[in-house]
């Protein structure tokens, strides 16, 4: 049997990436074909996939592996000791009164996550479904954001991606390493037994708040910035598992 891991026909920096830290792996990473279909003859030897969500899930049916994620809800029953922020979860039409919120959608991607002065402002706001749920959050200042593959409680690589309203990937500072493990460390000590063993967890420092949890996210849709790519393969992996 082959451990074979489907990789979505679209071409990208992280793909290529996981495609060559495949290499030296016991694992073989393909893409099949651009129909989203893996032959019959492979599926019983996939073992995980990697790409968009959507792609993933359909992936996932036919190779009989289930992606593990979080509940849809986890990140609003999150104290704010680690948020920093009050977090709602619910449906659409229950925040359209809402002003001056961050709202983002819960599963798949309806819309663009973003700060609107009035929810009816989001782009496309009248083909939307109402009852498609979503969280919402106080609107804050992000000074750094960073990336986690987390397995098994532990951080196996991390990178930042936001600094200051702009992309960045360098490393982060002694002092930021630091505390970045200091309050994940007293994050997964209270958190650990609500999350898959293999997960990505992005962290960041809000102005004048200090760090906090920013959300999770599935690892096997879940871009890499410059996080090791032999490293985030093993979660990925993990993040699926074989039934």
């Amino acid at each position: 049997m082959k451990n074979i891991i489907a990789l979505s026909p679209i071409y990208t920096e992280d793909s290529n990436n996981l495609k060559k830290a495949s290499i030296n792996s016991p694992y073989e990473l393909n893409r099949f074909n651009a129909k989203w279909s893996v032959p019959e003859e492979f599926r019983s030897d996939v073992i995980a996939v990697y790409g968009e969500d959507i792609y993933a899930e359909i992936v996932a049916e036919q190779c009989n592996l289930t992606l593990t994620k979080p509940d849809d809800s986890w990140l609003s029953k999150i104290s704010e000791e680690f948020t920093k922020r009050k977090i709602s979860y619910g449906r659409l039409k229950e925040f359209v009164g809402e002003e001056n919120i961050f709202i983002k959608c819960s599963d798949f991607k309806s819309f663009k996550a973003g700060v609107f002065d009035k929810v009816t402002n989001i782009k496309g706001f009248d083909s939307l479904d109402l009852e498609s749920t979503v969280f919402t959050s106080e609107v804050v200042e992000w000074e750094l954001e960073v990336r986690c593959f987390v397995l098994n409680n532990e951080i196996k690589t991390h990178s930042s991606y936001w600094r200051n309203n702009d992309f960045d990937t360098n490393p982060l500072s002694e002092i930021e390493h630091k505390g970045l493990f200091n309050f994940f460390n007293g994050f997964i000590q209270n958190y650990a037994e609500t999350l898959p063993k293999a997960i990505v967890l992005d962290f960041g420092i809000i102005k004048g708040k200090g760090w906090a949890l920013i959300e999770a996210n599935p690892a096997w849709c879940s871009g890499l910035y410059a996080c090791d790519a032999e490293k985030a393969l093993k979660v990925i992996v993990e993040s699926c598992v074989k039934n």
